[in-house]
């Protein structure tokens, strides 16, 4: 008789089905399930949110056992693998990740890693995100995240996920040894502060455009996943889709309902 807590584990990112953090997650997972499925977009696709693809086939590959790379977003990898290829036996758990970089703040509104843990969750299936943060322009801490990624899942485990929401995980920038431990943390705003747009002209002179999204200097609001991190701490931030102000829906509703 087996010893893994779950049978099925289903693993999903955004950076594609052949990046590092998919295949640590997957050493992780094993851990944990009898059995390891991953479906994956074939190629990167950060930044896509939840989008899901209802104007063009998703079309899956087979790459081998229990691992398929779909031609589509994050959140379809998903729906792919719950509605069909696991649909007579589902996930028990979805773990999406590990993200090549911090997915914190604003940053989670855009993220493909996010977006996938909330369509598991949409879908029935506990889910939960994970991102490795790092300096731009330097490569992760990996083996940050592998070594902390089993008794931080085991502590989640046990604690139990719970339900309508994903837990957003992001380990910090740090040699294994100095991370200080674990934060239950609120979203906040984090470290976006814009947009940029840099126009670049192809060889026939046509202009195309590079989007990127703007960091800044940024305050460290307590409880927030930004000030857990650059403190040391692994942070964990229940999130939901209910996005509504309630203040602003406060203030909105005794001004205009008035009217009506």
């Amino acid at each position: 008789m087996s010893n893994k807590l779950f049978r099925r584990i289903l693993l999903a990112n955004d950076d594609g089905i052949d990046a590092p953090g998919i295949q640590i997650l997957e050493r992780i997972a094993a851990h944990f399930a009898e059995e390891v499925w991953i479906v994956a977009p074939a190629t990167d696709k950060s930044g896509v949110s939840n989008s899901i693809s209802l104007r063009e086939p998703v079309r899956v590959e087979n790459r081998g056992s229990r691992k398929y790379a779909v031609h589509g977003t994050p959140a379809d990898c998903v729906a792919v693998a719950v509605r069909h290829l696991m649909k007579d036996s589902l996930p028990d758990v979805l773990l999406s990740g590990i993200n090549s970089g911090s997915n914190i703040g604003f940053e989670t509104v855009l993220s493909g890693t996010v977006g996938a843990a909330m369509t598991g969750t949409l879908l029935g299936i506990p889910s939960v995100a994970l991102s490795q943060d790092k300096r731009q322009e330097d490569q992760p801490e990996w083996h940050t995240a592998e070594v902390h990624g089993v008794p931080l899942l085991q502590k989640i485990f046990a604690a139990g996920l719970p339900p309508e929401c994903c837990l957003n995980v992001n380990f910090p920038n740090l040699p294994v040894g100095e991370v200080k431990g674990i934060k239950v943390t609120r979203q906040g705003i984090g470290k976006v502060k814009g947009m940029t747009i840099t126009p670049t002209a192809d060889p026939h002179g046509e202009d195309y455009f590079w989007l990127r999204v703007e960091h800044g200097i940024t305050d460290l609001p307590q409880h927030s996943e930004v000030a857990a991190v650059a403190e040391g701490y692994i942070s964990v931030t229940p999130l939901t889709w209910e996005r509504t102000s309630l203040e602003a829906w406060s203030t909105l509703s005794s001004q205009l309902d008035s009217l009506s």
